[in-house]
């Protein structure tokens, strides 16, 4: 008698290949190519912190609205600036408040609002497609040096938005930034959305 249960058996390569797909809530589709509006705009800035827009890729099916956002030293002492990069880069502390987190927002064009946090923005299943428009929060590449920190972020607006302007709203009480609001031409993004292709046939 063996010690060691035998391995499960491993379904074979067409099984792999036909399995469950990501539902088009959670992100962006990974199998097509983003019309792309030229928009840049500064949501915040303080002292030490600048949140930007730095484009926004429109799908047929939704938006995807990235951002950048960058940690300047000037003149932070060595505690200092260990601390505010940990902040930065959202490493959770016991001082910290879920409050006071960075925190992004939609208004769409008929009044719907929008929220977008690391958890799902749909509901409290996020295999159940949800009744309106959701809002995930991605994070992506971050790091830096001695004298700055530099982060990625985008959000990806699920399905694509009504007819009217968009009014995207970010605060970060934590670094001092209250309610920022940017606009944007939601007419124009569902325009574009012919315009995105399929990567493949």
């Amino acid at each position: 008698m063996n010690f060691f249960p035998p391995d499960p058996e491993m379904p074979d390569a067409e099984d792999e290949a036909s399995g469950p797909t990501q539902p088009p809530w959670w992100a962006p589709p990974e199998d097509e190519l983003p019309a792309l509006l030229a928009a840049t705009e500064i949501i915040a800035t303080t002292a030490h912190i600048a949140v930007a827009l730095i484009g926004v890729g429109v799908y047929r099916e939704g938006v995807e609205f990235r951002l950048e956002r960058r940690l300047r030293r000037n003149g932070l002492t060595n505690k200092e600036w260990n601390e505010w990069t940990s902040t930065f880069m959202e490493n959770w502390s016991p001082a910290s408040s879920p409050a006071d987190r960075m925190r992004f927002g939609l208004v769409l064009g008929d009044g719907e609002r929008v929220f977008a946090d690391y958890t799902f923005a749909g509901g409290t299943d996020p295999h159940v497609e949800p009744a309106g428009h959701t809002l995930a929060r991605r994070g992506g590449a971050g790091g830096g040096g001695s004298g700055v920190f530099a982060a990625q972020d985008s959000l990806w607006l699920w399905p694509a938005p009504p007819e009217g302007p968009i009014e995207l709203v970010m605060q970060w009480p934590e670094f001092g930034i209250d309610e920022r609001r940017i606009f944007l031409d939601g007419s124009a993004i569902r325009a574009l959305a012919s315009q995105a292709r399929p990567l493949w046939d």
